[in-house]
């Protein structure tokens, strides 16, 4: 073959594998209980129901903790939240209702202390938090942040909200930016406490 290009070039190898003229069909399928993971905006939950139609842009000089707290008081949340270096979610709640019904919500925020475009290596010390979030016993995961969020922290929810959906729980995962979080506190300014917004 040395001496034959040709049959050199059709020779099977590890970095160039050949199938000989036959083809092959990989047949890869998933579980139809993946279908359970539902991407969805803040307009859905029941719980925001008076999101204003134009947004704040003060909120977006808020601390984590100041958006947490106003996250709690709109959906009735009286626990205690503190941050601790092993949670899961910032907030988790059985009071948020979406679409009717009564759902177990774990919540992640980014506050002002977070520079930038959010991306997964920015969420968490490791680049691991929305992995965490969807450690908790919920059916909504959010990610909250008061600037833009990329896709690609849309992309790994849903890889995680499909791997929680095939267990058989229905889920549902979203983000809130910037634009979406005034909007919020437009429509709440007594739990953001920025004012309303000037017209």
């Amino acid at each position: 073959m040395a001496k034959d290009r040709k049959k050199l070039e059709r020779l099977p190898t590890k970095t160039s594998p050949r199938n000989q003229g036959k083809s092959s069909i990989i047949k890869v399928s998933f579980p139809s209980s993946a279908r359970n993971a539902k991407l969805i905006t803040i307009d859905e939950i029941d719980s925001f129901s008076k999101i204003g139609r134009e947004p704040n842009n003060k909120t977006s000089l808020l601390k984590e903790q100041k958006i947490k707290q106003a996250f709690a008081k709109i959906i009735g949340e009286p626990g205690s939240f503190k941050d601790w270096g092993g949670e899961k979610s910032d907030l988790y709640s059985t009071r948020i209702k979406v679409r009717g019904k009564r759902l177990a919500a774990a919540i992640a925020f980014k506050g002002r202390g977070t520079r930038g475009k959010l991306v997964p290596k920015k969420m968490g010390k490791n680049g691991d938090q929305i992995n965490r979030l969807f450690e908790e016993p919920a059916q909504l995961f959010l990610v909250v942040y008061g600037g833009q969020i990329d896709s690609s922290v849309i992309a790994q929810m849903q890889a995680f909200a499909t791997g929680v959906a095939i267990s058989g729980r229905k889920v549902y995962y979203g983000v809130v930016d910037g634009t979406d979080l005034g909007r919020l506190a437009s429509g709440y300014p007594e739990f953001f406490r920025l004012g309303a917004r000037k017209k």
